[in-house]
Order: structure tokens, then C-alpha cells, then sequence
């Protein structure tokens, strides 16, 4: 091992205990396990950062000391020296650069022979260095780059690599490099001497290139392309047509490299005269080299020094570069390729650049391949729109409205790849002020419209690996539409108020929750600033839609807040955000009260505690509030028709409730009667939320207008409980038996709603008179002879409607609510109705077989067993009517008890069907068990109300 003292001739030293450290780690460093060596070097360069002429001296002493040193050690020394150079260069002076200049400069052509790793490593340290001394290592180099005698080869790529990582510095050097190198191409016979000057001089044009770009950064601007266009005129030549010829391919994409960047600095003359010649060799070297990137560079670079404004030089060449162009664009992109993702970009970059001198003509050939073209044509020429759009901005301007126009072909694409590919070209378009112009609002519709897509259907996965879902392209489209509302600034007056109209078509009901997300970001910002165009003149935009169908369409979207990928919070914020455009005496209400509203939402999503009744609840108290600070009678009637025109939009939603609210406030008896008629009607009889939406709605119209809601009901009982039958012998039915039973259900639970919402004072007077004549008989019309088939569910559904609407009578007259005294004088018949709603056959029998019935073996169908809350219902209809006087005689106390309780303990512990579904879910299990436990709850609340009465 030879350590060198720390006093050696050169070795800037400290004096202490670091010097021979610092020895000891140079002299270590090639240790023979790479391991050790790393950490070795990691040690020097750290210390090297400290202390670093201390280190770099006494690695400079150490190299030029043992001119024996094995070359491996000399490599990590000098690639060391290297790393705290680029570090620490500032802190190196002239005298230690000038003796690292000269020692590595000797490591670089201490061998004639080429040893890439040792004279790289070199290399590496003169080009660090010369970052600030450039001159000085530019004056070490000319001395070993002579006229008459070939340089040897890492000393072209040192002056080559320089040039590329100090361009200024550089540039003034060049023209006495140029005029040296030049006849020294005529003497390199050999593929890597032609390679390294072609290397080199494509570095020498580019750091030109840059240098002019920059003139005004330069220290000499009197520096122009023109000063080396002779040399370079003649390097071409010699590249061009003769070494261009090589079979060595990495000296033909050297060349070809070279050539690209030297167009740019080539005479115009020479270059006009060589350019359909340079064209169609590069051109035919695709066919040559599998790999296209290094050539796609070089036609890059070639296109780029042609393609002026309005130079349209090259156009007898134009189909020919699009017929090699457009290929590559339209082959499947391999992300997992480095190479074929360059080479795209590249493809792109040249069309952006024929935009320049030909935009119109690109135009038109991209528009015309779109419309014929294929699925792979589509997204590569759609491609290509979307890059043009972003990096040919000013070649573009003056064809924005072409390209909108021409685009507007792919608004109804129904294959997503492509459209994933065109909601990217959107994106493009916006923040280039294209949707601004005519047919932008179809684009952003095209947007609205992906955002509204519904789950993929379920079933076998497509195979192909670039496959977009439904799901994708929605999540995608949320964003993009986020993004433009809210950091797109030109964006506003594109999507305000427009957003508006894309709020109220059923259509779009799934994409309400981000459509308010961006409406409400911008309606609240415009608020706050008091902008001038925050106020919406609905005569002048007459396809916004009026207050009344906004506020009709909001109220319903926020019904149902975890819809619509829990869009509440949005909506909320669009109706704060929009309230004085809507109707200036709601402001001061829907500031107040909404922001409350958000936060009972939050509160409840986080708590996990979410009751969609106690929502409605409060939402209908909203609406109620709501019509009376606008208590305009013409009002109430428009935003009434707005919710009955929408009903047909909705499923199991609110909005027969809210209409049920008008009606309470209107005093207009044409329009209270239209929409009892609409509601009725449009209620879908085999769904129980509709059922009860519709019923609720009577009850509240009834507070106001019992006597036309009972007119109605009794109408719907004469006309719509009839089978009715039309054509040739009577095949025809309108309504099936089961269609009745449905609607029987309905009308059954509508009266007890009326019961439950009418004025005391009127109530009483219409019970037995109307309500309970109307209801009674069909405690004895419950058919259940077949329990097995489907009618029966449907008669199960009647019962359970029945049992309910008893409930509500039984809430409506008990003389805490009643708060009159009061005679049930038909108790005791709805007592027994209620414990024999089966045409005399045992109410425990009939669940029992209703269980079997029901079982997924039996019906060979997956069926919810949701009649397991009629229990519950049951008993708390039997708990209500009891409390009514007049007292039970002792035997009916006695058939009271003993029905119930046979009907509750003859359920099984865990309140499932006899037979249990093998594919109950969690949810399932935990429900039944709730029912049960709601059901004994009941009954011990009979039994409990039994014992206070005795």
C-alpha cells in the first residue's frame, strides 16, 4: 500500500489529523470488494464538499505521483474529482484547476489506444471544470487538436461534450475548431473517429442554435448563424453523401442526428437545393432501422429549420413525410418501450412543426382521416389534434373555428377509447380559448354527458388491455369538468351560466352532483365579488331554465343527498350560491338555513347515523319556509307545475312530498286538483317508497283541501278498481287483478295519511263518514287462497298497507293528538279485522306458509322477504286502536292478547323465515333481527297499555 505523506509537492493541506485520513481513503478507494469501494468514494466526496481543494489536490498528487497506478483505481479517483467539482467549483481556483487541467488531461491520452471507462472519466473532469475555466480547458485541448494530424478520439468528445454543457463560453471557440476539424474529416478512415466528429458537430450546431436563440443572454451578440454556415455547408457534404452510406448503423443515426441539427445553420440556398434530397433519405431509412426514434429526431430537426411561417418550400414533400408519419401514430403505443414512447412525442413534435407552413392543409387531411377512419385513426388523429391545439398555438389561431366545427363530428361517439381520447382534446381546447366560439358549448355537453354514464353492466371483462369503462371515463370526465370550472379562468364565461341548462334534463340526473360542484364553485365566487355578470337575465338567455324549474330540479337533487356519488353537499351550495338569482325574498332564509343543512349532512356521514326521513323531514320544513317568505299565490302555482313535470324524471324520490307542500299552500283549486290527478297517476303501485311518497303528499294536501283530496280518493275508487276490458271478444285487459291490489294498497295507505295530516277540527266529522266506510270492506276482500304465487305477495302488500293506514287512524284520534273527546263506535269491528285480515284462516299460519312461499329453492328467484316489518305494523295498529275508547269487554281483551301473542312468540329467535335464504347477506341478517326486536317492542307496548286500562 503506498501513502504519500500529507507534505507532497501540490497537496493543499490543513495540518491535521484530515490529511492523512484523506491519503489513507485515496490510497483504499479500489478496494477489491465494489461494496467497500462505494462507500470508500462516498467517503471522499463527502469529505470533499468539506475540504475540497484538500481532497482534489492530493487526488491530483496521488495520479500524477504513480504514473504505474492500475487503471481502475485511477478511474475512481477521477470520477470522485468529478463529483465534488460539479459540487464544489466556486471554491476551486486558477492554480488548482490549472494543475487538474493538466492531469487529466494527461489521463485522457496517456493511452493512444481508445479505453472508453479511464478517458471517459477523464473527459468527465475536464468538462466539469471547464464550467468555469473554460478557456483554459479549451487551450489544453486545441494543443492536441492539430491541423494535419487526426485528434485522438475522447479529446473530439471532451471539445464536443464542453460545448454542450457551456454554450457561451463555447460558441466563440467554434469557428477556429470548425476550421481546424474540417480537413481532418477527409483522414478519418475508421467508423468511431466518423462517429465522434459527427457527435461532436452535432453538439457544436446545437450549442449554436441555442446561442443565437438567446443573443440577448450571449456576451458577443454579434454571433449569427450565418458566421458558420461555410464550414458547415462543407461538413455536409462529406456526411451526407459519403459517410451517410455506412452499413455501421450507429454511425448512419449519429450522421443522421448531426445532419438534423446542422439545417438549421446550413445556407438557404444549399439547403433549398439539398432538402427533397435530405427528405427522401431519411425518409427511406425507416425502412432500414426497426428502431424510428433517432431518425424521427433527425427529420424533426430537419422539418424544424424548413417550416417557417408561410415557407412553404417543402410541400411537393408533404404527403410523403405524412405517409411515414402518420403510421407511427396510429401503431399501439408501448409504454413499457422508453423508445417507442420518445419516438411518439417526436411524430407529434413534427406535425406541430408542418403546422407552421401548413396548418390549413394539415387541417383539412386530419379532419377528412377522423371521419373515415377507424377506431386506432380516430385516437391518433385525435391525438395529434390535441398536441397541435397545446404546442402550435399561434400556427393554429386562425383554424380554432374549423377545428371546432370539424370536431363536432365526435360528440356522439359511443366508443370510449376514443372518447377518452377526445374529452383530452376538450381539455385542450379550453384552455386555448376554443370553446369560447360556436359549437363550444356541444363540447362541454359532450363532457356532462360522460359524466352521467351509468356502471358497466355486469358480466365478462373486455380482454383488451387499453379497455375504458364506464366508470373510468366517468371519474375522468368529473375531473375534467372540475378542472375547467375551477382553474380554467377564461373558462367562466363559457360555463356560466350555461351549466344551468345541463342541470335539468333527466339525462344528466347522474352527473347533477359535479355539474353543482362546478356551478356552485362559480355562483358563490361571482356572489362574493359582486360580479357583473353574476345576475342571470333569463328573457335575454331564454334556455336557461326559469327559477321555478331550477329550484323544482335542486330541491329534488338534494331529497336524496347520498345519490348521485353524494352529491348533497353540491347541491346545497348551488341553491345558497344561486338564491338571489332565483328569488330575492328566499336569500336571508337559504343563507341561514342551508349552511346548517351542510353541516347536519357532514355530521351525519361521519357519524355513520344517516336517516333518510329525519333529511326529508327537514327538507320539506325548508320548502314549506321557503313559500311563505315568497307568499305569491302565482309563484307557489309555477313552481308547483315545475315539481309535476318532473315527476316522471324520478324513482322512489321526494318529490310527490314536495308537491304535496304546494297543494297545502295554494288556495287554487284547478291546481290542486291537476296535480292530485298527477300524482296519483304517475305513482308506480309496485313500489312502496312511491306508494308512500304519493300518500304522504294527499296527507299534506289534505291539511288544506280534505274535502277535494277524500273527492279524489273516492274517484279512484270507483274508476280505477274496476278491470276494465277493450276489443274484439274481451282479450284485451287494462288492468290485471294484481294491478287493482297494487293500486288498493295505495289508496288504503293515502287515506291514512289524509287521517294523520287533516285538521282536527274537520277530521272527526269525515272519519266514520268517509274514511273508515271507505276502507272497511276491504278487511274482508284480502284474498290469499294460492300463497304460493305472485298475486299473493301483492294481497300480502294489501294487508300490510291495510294494517298501516289502521295505525294512522289509530295516531290520528287518540286523544292526546285528538285532544277532544272522542267515540270509536268501529273498534271493536277493526280489532277483529285486525286479528283475522285473512279471511278467518290463522295469522301464524299464513306467515308460516308465506316463509315457504317465499324461499329461494321454492321460488327459484332471489326474493327480499321485506313483509317482515309487517309485524311490526301489525302490532303497533293494534297498539293504537286500543287506546281509543270505548273499553274492550273482557272476552275481546281476551282474543287481543291471545292473537298477538300467538302471532309474535311463534316467530323464530332470530326472526328470519322458516327457511332460511342460504345467500342472506349481513345487512339482511341485521335488518330481520331489528324487525324482531321492533315487533316485541310493540307488543309489550300493547300488552303494557292493557294493563294501565285494567
Amino acid at each position: 500500500m503506498i501513502m504519500p505523506g500529507p507534505d507532497e509537492e501540490n497537496v493543499r493541506s490543513t495540518g491535521g489529523q484530515v490529511d492523512d485520513l484523506t491519503m489513507a481513503l485515496i490510497d483504499a478507494a479500489y478496494d477489491k470488494e465494489e461494496e467497500c469501494r462505494e462507500q470508500i468514494c462516498d467517503a471522499l466526496f463527502d469529505l470533499g464538499k468539506k475540504k475540497p481543494e484538500l481532497v482534489l489536490s492530493s487526488s491530483y498528487s496521488y495520479l500524477k505521483k504513480h504514473a504505474k497506478l492500475t487503471q481502475g483505481h485511477r478511474v475512481v479517483l477521477l470520477q470522485c474529482m468529478e463529483r465534488i467539482i460539479k459540487e464544489k467549483l466556486e471554491e476551486i481556483d486558477s492554480s488548482l484547476a490549472a494543475d487538474i487541467i493538466q492531469q487529466a488531461s494527461l489521463e485522457l491520452t496517456m493511452s493512444k489506444e481508445v479505453v472508453p471507462e479511464w478517458q471517459t472519466a477523464a473527459s468527465g473532469v475536464l468538462v466539469a471544470i471547464g464550467a468555469k475555466y473554460c478557456d483554459d480547458v479549451m487551450d489544453e485541448m486545441l494543443q492536441k487538436f492539430q491541423p494535419g494530424t487526426l485528434p485522438h478520439f475522447f479529446v473530439v468528445q471532451t471539445i464536443g461534450n464542453l460545448a454542450q454543457a457551456n454554450v457561451y463560453r463555447m460558441v466563440p471557440h467554434l469557428t477556429a475548431v470548425l476550421g481546424t476539424m474540417l480537413p481532418m474529416l477527409g483522414m478519418a478512415k475508421h467508423d468511431n473517429m466518423k462517429w465522434v466528429f459527427s457527435s461532436a458537430l452535432s453538439k457544436f450546431s446545437e450549442a449554436i442554435i441555442e446561442y443565437c436563440a438567446n443573443i440577448d443572454k450571449a456576451p458577443d451578440p454579434t454571433v449569427t448563424k450565418e458566421r458558420f454556415s461555410q464550414e458547415v455547408d462543407a461538413a455536409f457534404d462529406v456526411f451526407f453523401n459519403t459517410w451517410l452510406q455506412s452499413k455501421e448503423i450507429k454511425l448512419r443515426l449519429s450522421i443522421v442526428d448531426a445532419l438534423g441539427h446542422m439545417t438549421h445553420l446550413m445556407s438557404k440556398d444549399k439547403l433549398a437545393e439539398q432538402l427533397p434530397k435530405i427528405l427522401q433519405v431519411f425518409l427511406g431509412l425507416y425502412k432500414r432501422h426497426p428502431e424510428p426514434f433517432h431518425i424521427t429526431q433527425g427529420l424533426c430537426n430537419v422539418l424544424d429549420a424548413v417550416c417557417e411561417k408561410e415557407n412553404t418550400q417543402m410541400e411537393p414533400q408533404l404527403d410523403s413525410v405524412l405517409s411515414v408519419l402518420f403510421p407511427q401514430i396510429f401503431a399501439p403505443l408501448d409504454y413499457t418501450n422508453p423508445m417507442s414512447v420518445k419516438n411518439h412525442n417526436e411524430v407529434l413534435r413534427c406535425f406541430a412543426i408542418l403546422a407552421r407552413s401548413f396548418s390549413g392543409k394539415l387541417t383539412g387531411i386530419l379532419l377528412q382521416k377522423l371521419e373515415n377512419g377507424n377506431e386506432k385513426t380516430k385516437i391518433g388523429i385525435l391525438t395529434i389534434f390535441k398536441h397541435l391545439i397545446n404546442a402550435a398555438t399561434e400556427a393554429m389561431e386562425d383554424k380554432q373555428e374549423v377545428v371546432v366545427s370539424g370536431l363536432k363530428m365526435m360528440i356522439n361517439e359511443q366508443n370510449n377509447k376514443i372518447k377518452k381520447i377526445f374529452a383530452q382534446v376538450v381539455i385542450a381546447m379550453a384552455h386555448h380559448g376554443y370553446l369560447e366560439l360556436e359549437g363550444g358549448q356541444q363540447m362541454l355537453e359532450f363532457i356532462v354527458r360522460q359524466c352521467s354514464l351509468p356502471d358497466d353492466p355486469p358480466g365478462k371483462r373486455s380482454a383488451d388491455p387499453e379497455h375504458v369503462t364506464n366508470k373510468a371515463l366517468r371519474m375522468m370526465c368529473d375531473n375534467v369538468l372540475q378542472l375547467l370550472a375551477t382553474t380554467v379562468e377564461e373558462m367562466e364565461v363559457v360555463l356560466w351560466p350555461y351549466l344551468l341548462e345541463l342541470l335539468v334534463p333527466e339525462k344528466y340526473t347522474e352527473s347533477a352532483g359535479v355539474v353543482c360542484k362546478c356551478i356552485s364553485h362559480i355562483a358563490n365566487k361571482k356572489r362574493e365579488e359582486k360580479s357583473e355578470d353574476y345576475e342571470i337575465d333569463y328573457e335575454a338567455q331564454a334556455n336557461i331554465p326559469k327559477p321555478p324549474v331550477l329550484i323544482a330540479r335542486l330541491v329534488v337533487l338534494a331529497g336524496r343527498p347520498t345519490n348521485g356519488r353524494e352529491r348533497g353537499q353540491h347541491v346545497l351550495s348551488t341553491m345558497k350560491g344561486l338564491s338571489p338569482n332565483l328569488n330575492e325574498n328566499i336569500v336571508e332564509l337559504w343563507d341561514t338555513v342551508i349552511p346548517k343543512l351542510l353541516q347536519y349532512l357532514e355530521d351525519a356521514t361521519r357519524e355513520e347515523s344517516w336517516s333518510q326521513k329525519n333529511w326529508e323531514d327537514l327538507f320539506l320544513k325548508m320548502l314549506s319556509k321557503t313559500l311563505d317568505v315568497v307568499d305569491n299565490e302565482d309563484w307557489i302555482v309555477e313552481l308547483g307545475e315545475a315539481f309535476g313535470n318532473h315527476i316522471p324524471m324520478y324513482n322512489s324520490y321526494p318529490e310527490e312530498k314536495c308537491l304535496g307542500v304546494l297543494m297545502r299552500k295554494s288556495t287554487k283549486k284547478d291546481f290542486v286538483n291537476k296535480h292530485l290527478d298527477v300524482i296519483f297517476n304517475s305513482v308506480k303501485h309496485t313500489d312502496q317508497t312511491e306508494r308512500e311518497g304519493c300518500a304522504i303528499s294527499f296527507g299534506f294536501c289534505a291539511a288544506s283541501h280534505l274535502d277535494a283530496v277524500l273527492s279524489k280518493l273516492d274517484n279512484v275508487a270507483k274508476n280505477d278498481l274496476v278491470q276494465k276490458s277493450s276489443g274484439l271478444f274481451r282479450i284485451m285487459k287494462d288492468k290485471s287483478e294484481a294491478d287493482i291490489e297494487r293500486i288498493k294498497a295505495t289508496l288504503m295507505l293515502c287515506y291514512g295519511f289524509v287521517a294523520l295530516y287533516s285538521p282536527t277540527s274537520l277530521i272527526v266529522s269525515r272519519m266514520e263518514a268517509t274514511i273508515l266506510r271507505s276502507i272497511t270492506p276491504h278487511f274482508a276482500n284480502v284474498k290469499i287462497e294460492n300463497i304460493s304465487c305472485l298475486f299473493k305477495v301483492e294481497s300480502i302488500e294489501l294487508k300490510r298497507n291495510l294494517i298501516r293506514t289502521v295505525e294512522l287512524i289509530g295516531k290520528t284520534l287518540d286523544p292526546k293528538s285528538l285532544k277532544l273527546d272522542y267515540k270509536f263506535s268501529q273498534r271493536r269491528q277493526f280489532l277483529e279485522d285486525l286479528q283475522d285480515t285473512s279471511v278467518k284462516q290463522n295469522l301464524i299460519r299464513t306467515t308460516k306458509l308465506i316463509g315457504e312461499s317465499l324461499h329461494p329453492d321454492h321460488l327459484q328467484m332471489k326474493y327480499n322477504f321485506t313483509n317482515r316489518v309487517d309485524f311490526i305494523n301489525h302490532m303497533q295498529s293494534r297498539f293504537s286502536s286500543f287506546k281509543l275508547d270505548p273499553k274492550l269487554s273482557d272476552a275481546e281483551l281476551f282474543d287481543l292478547i291471545k292473537t298477538s301473542t300467538d302471532c309474535v312468540y311463534s316467530l323464530p329467535k332470530d326472526g328470519l323465515s322458516v327457511k332460511k335464504a342460504k345467500d342472506d347477506t349481513p345487512d339482511q341478517l341485521l335488518e330481520t333481527e331489528v324487525l324482531l326486536t321492533s315487533t316485541v317492542e310493540a307488543l309489550h307496548d300493547l300488552l303494557k297499555e292493557i294493563m294501565i286500562k285494567i
